[in-house]
């Protein structure tokens, strides 16, 4: 009873920090005034991102003003500045802002990553986009001084691999391994890391904590033995340079939890003689679940606690399968260490499995042979990179700028050797498994599967072999089940893409995207709006048709005739017209033929009446690539003509079956 009564209380008490934690729940929160507001004061509150156009980062309203009233307001919002005609802005910087902030929009597209609520989790439910008539300046008055000094650590640190780290890609993963910034990697090299299985390697989190934690554990370890005064100091030590590195990070978010959860793991380490690696880590998730419910939806502490999870339980009883006298000679030692590390990625592997296929659709076919081999010159890269930004400060003090170009060249050729590291098994034929889709239920009988080979292990009793059974038969039969309803799918949908235009077939397990140049060869926004559909639908084939190219397709279902940017597709006893350029001076050739969708792009009408009297259809589709003055305008004279149609920026994507 006592166990019942505990368990109702932890939970109401998790509702009851969560509802505390959400900052739109505070009376004062700036979103119970959105629309009777004309401008707003707006300080700026975390790292400033640099994007193709825009600076991007996150601010705190602190008043409005409405009813020439100033009233004092809290909460925060996503801000982009125009980078072409605005300087970057800096923690703290205080705006006076003209207009109302806009509703962070729903995704758009179907089984699109739903960033809108990936913000919520975080308090940020709204975005403003600032131009430079739309706002002013006032000051810079930083609201949280440790903050600010970890901000500025991190600029620091930035000008220093800036200058000495030489190379793009080098200076984008030095930046993003030591820095915590991703902004300055390539799409091409982050899709290279990605099939080799070492994309978390370029996201500074907990592995990076836990490489520096137990690289000081291997060379101060010693002083555990010391006596009292020694495991002190080597607590004292841990336990500054695992802060040091969050300051050097800007205290992100990832990295805060995982200081916080390895600082656990120091103080059970150094003080408590009757450790327990379970107890350690439910202690550390509980602390930080109590700091802010919410870290449980993020995909970052979860696979952070699960891969730790798999380290303690499953490491030690692989390590054993093969035993290797380390004694010998220099190989066996490396052999044995290889075999640990390996065992090490198996084991966390294995854990996070479900959740991986669950979010990322795609499995790294050789991560068993890359992640040894990433994982150690990954951490030759992060000590190296921290201890060079640490010894720079001592070099250019004493002005020794040539040792300091050196230590410069030896990370820039560390990081060129991991670089080819990942590049040569992304080369490698089939690197990579896409568009592996599993659903929520699905996942959760992976795990149950998993703990139930757990539970047979410990307990060997035969009633987990049944449990197991029947999970694998259920798993089974719903991969039969999904199987044949998509080798019968046939689905044409008409995607939501701000800037482009893109319409996707997808036929059993083939999938036909058409779309602009810019978006067919963008890997990031084809895998942004597109994968994720695909992988649900079980998309094993794709094919690109560029709209703006002279094409005749004939495939399957489906017939595409296109000609000077003006598209005729057939598909299902449906026709279709898309129109990608300006029809100013320029006559339609397509006659006595009725269509059942006309689709606009690329601003090619601007006015109804240019196409009205030529084609005759049943709807007017507006696609993305439309700016929203011309979009509006188009919407307004449809409804006077009372035409049906869609304006996909609003509406989303059409799928039509």
């Amino acid at each position: 009873m006592t166990g019942i009564v505990g368990g109702l209380i932890l939970i109401f008490t998790g509702y009851f920090l969560s509802f505390l934690r959400t900052e739109k729940n505070s009376f004062h929160h700036y979103s119970h005034q959105i629309g009777k507001f004309e401008y707003f004061e707006v300080v700026i509150d975390n790292l400033v991102e640099e994007k193709d156009n825009s600076w991007k980062t996150v601010g705190i309203v602190r008043s409005i003003i409405t009813n020439n009233s100033i009233l004092p307001t809290s909460g925060k919002i996503l801000l982009y500045f125009d980078n072409k005609t605005i300087e970057k802005p800096k923690y703290g910087d205080v705006f006076f802002v003209k207009g109302n902030p806009q509703e962070i929009s729903s995704p758009k597209n179907p089984e699109e990553f739903d960033y809108q609520n990936y913000m919520r989790r975080q308090n940020i439910s709204y975005q403003q986009y600032l131009r430079i008539e739309n706002l002013e300046k006032v000051g810079n008055e930083p609201s949280d001084i440790l903050i600010n000094f970890a901000l500025q650590t991190n600029a620091h640190a930035d000008s220093i691999l800036t200058t000495f780290v030489e190379g793009k890609n080098q200076y984008g993963v030095a930046n993003a391994m030591i820095l915590g910034q991703r902004d300055d990697l390539s799409n091409d090299l982050m899709q290279a890391y990605s099939a080799a299985g070492a994309i978390h390697v370029l996201s500074v989190s907990g592995l990076h904590v836990g490489v520096i934690y137990a690289v000081l554990l291997w060379m101060f370890g010693f002083m555990k033995r010391r006596g009292r005064y020694g495991k002190i100091g080597f607590f004292f030590l841990i336990f500054s340079v695992l802060w040091f590195y969050a300051f050097v990070t800007g205290l992100s978010s990832p990295v805060l939890r995982s200081s916080v959860m390895f600082s656990i793991f120091l103080i059970a380490e150094t003080f408590n003689k009757n450790k327990d690696g379970y107890n350690t880590t439910a202690l550390s998730a509980f602390v930080l679940l109590l700091y802010n419910p919410n870290f449980l939806f993020n995909v970052g502490f979860q696979l952070s606690y699960l891969a730790v999870f798999g380290m303690i339980h499953f490491q030690p009883k692989l390590n054993p399968i093969w035993v290797i006298d380390k004694k010998k000679s220099w190989l066996h030692w490396l052999g044995d260490r290889t075999w640990k590390v390996t065992t090490v990625a198996v084991a966390a592997q294995i854990a996070t499995f479900p959740i991986t296929i669950y979010y990322f659709h795609q499995f790294p076919n050789y991560f068993i042979f890359a992640n040894p081999i990433v994982i150690l010159l990954s951490t030759i890269v992060l000590i190296s990179g921290l201890g060079f930004i640490i010894l720079s400060q001592i070099l250019l003090i004493f002005n020794l700028t040539i040792i300091t170009e050196y230590f410069g060249h030896y990370l820039k050729y560390t990081i060129i050797g991991l670089n080819e590291t990942v590049l040569f098994f992304e080369r490698l034929p089939l690197s990579i498994t896409k568009f592996l889709w599993i659903s929520t239920y699905e996942m959760w009988l992976l795990y149950g599967l998993i703990f139930g080979f757990i539970a047979l292990w410990k307990t060997r009793k035969f009633v987990w072999v049944w449990i197991n059974s029947g999970i694998v038969t259920i798993l089974i039969l719903m991969s039969i089940l999904g199987n044949i309803q998509r080798k019968e799918q046939e689905l044409f949908t008409i995607l939501s893409v701000p800037k482009h235009t893109a319409l996707t077939l997808v036929e059993g397990k083939n999938a036909l995207i058409l779309g602009d140049y810019s978006f067919l060869n963008s890997r990031k926004e084809v895998g942004f709006r597109v994968n994720n559909y695909w992988s649900s639908r079980g998309v094993r084939d794709t094919l690109k048709v560029n709209l703006l190219e002279n094409y005749n397709l004939i495939n399957s279902n489906i017939r595409v005739q296109n000609k000077d940017s003006i598209t005729v597709i057939t598909w299902k006893k449906k026709t279709f017209l898309w129109v990608g350029k300006n029809l100013k001076n320029r006559d339609l050739t397509i006659k006595n033929v009725f269509f059942d969708y006309l689709i606009l792009a690329n601003k090619s009408v601007k006015d109804l009446k240019q196409i009205i009297e030529k084609v005759q259809f049943k709807i007017l589709i507006i696609d993305g690539s439309y700016t929203r003055f011309y979009a509006d305008k188009l919407s307004t004279q449809a409804e006077e003509m009372n035409i049906k149609y869609y304006d996909l920026s609003k509406s989303g994507a059409l799928q039509i079956e």
